[in-house]
């Protein structure tokens, strides 16, 4: 089933509904007035979905809704969310991160200042996905390699989606007595994971710690840069999907009242 969802997911994307579209217009190349509305929703999709502002502004509407804490306040644990790690496969000689690796590297950084005693590192395979062995334990031999403490880091190995985060580490909040916890994930997922992990792990107090922005403060350029925005490329195709997946991943979850 995670991997029907993962595949019907992917049908939704920008990239996917062009394609499937352009297969529809060949198909109906005979049917002159159908043809030509594939196509040109194609090409819509094309032109909305990669418009830059467009996708800065829904991207900067999600991360922005839970800034970083100055200071960032102590807590019992650091909870890492997995995301962004990439396995020590040949010919990768250790450990790799991607732009969510971020989410390693901020929680290293919080426990260096001494937010928490602990770290916990969550995650199996991503829903869909395939990997040599559970992304925590990726993400906590990173850790170790940036000299974290072997036995300061805790993993949970079970989880492949955050509503599976949520469920499967309440016992274990229960069991060692955390009642803070430092919520790690990247900015865009954090909505969705603060309201899943206050939902599901009730008496726990969940601090936001946001990382990996996609959208920041703006550096002054001459205005004709901004015009760049209106072609669409690969970066704002995917970015565009990434954030229609936690719209999307929300309103699942909201109808599942997860969240």
């Amino acid at each position: 089933m995670s991997f029907l969802y993962s595949i019907l997911l992917k049908l939704l994307y920008p990239t996917s509904l062009c394609l499937l579209l352009l297969g529809a217009a060949a198909l109906f190349r005979k049917r002159a007035v159908i043809c030509r509305v594939c196509f040109s929703l194609a090409v819509a999709v094309l032109l909305v979905c990669g418009n830059g502002w467009l996708v800065g502004g829904i991207t900067r509407h999600l991360e922005w809704r839970y800034l970083p804490l100055n200071p960032v306040p102590q807590a019992d644990c650091i909870l890492i969310l997995s995301g962004g790690i990439l396995g020590r496969i040949p010919p990768r000689p250790t450990v790799e991160v991607a732009d969510a690796g971020d989410r390693v590297l901020y929680g290293a950084h919080l426990f260096r200042q001494g937010k928490a005693p602990q770290i916990i590192c969550t995650g199996n395979v991503a829903t869909g996905g395939v990997a040599a062995r559970p992304a925590a334990e990726d993400m906590a031999e990173l850790l170790e390699e940036i000299n974290v403490p072997k036995d300061s880091i805790l993993t949970e190995t079970n989880s492949e989606d955050t509503h599976q985060h949520a469920k499967n580490l309440y016992p274990m909040f229960q069991t060692r007595g955390f009642k803070r916890v430092l919520l790690v994930t990247s900015a865009m997922h954090m909505p969705r994971s603060v309201g899943t992990f206050r939902r599901l792990c009730p008496g726990i107090d969940f601090i936001p710690a946001p990382t990996d922005f996609r959208v920041t403060e703006r550096i002054p350029a001459p205005w004709y840069h901004q015009l760049t925005a209106l072609v669409p490329t690969p970066r704002h195709l995917l970015d565009f999907s990434e954030v229609m997946h936690e719209y999307l991943g929300m309103a699942y979850y909201r109808l599942h009242g997860w969240m």
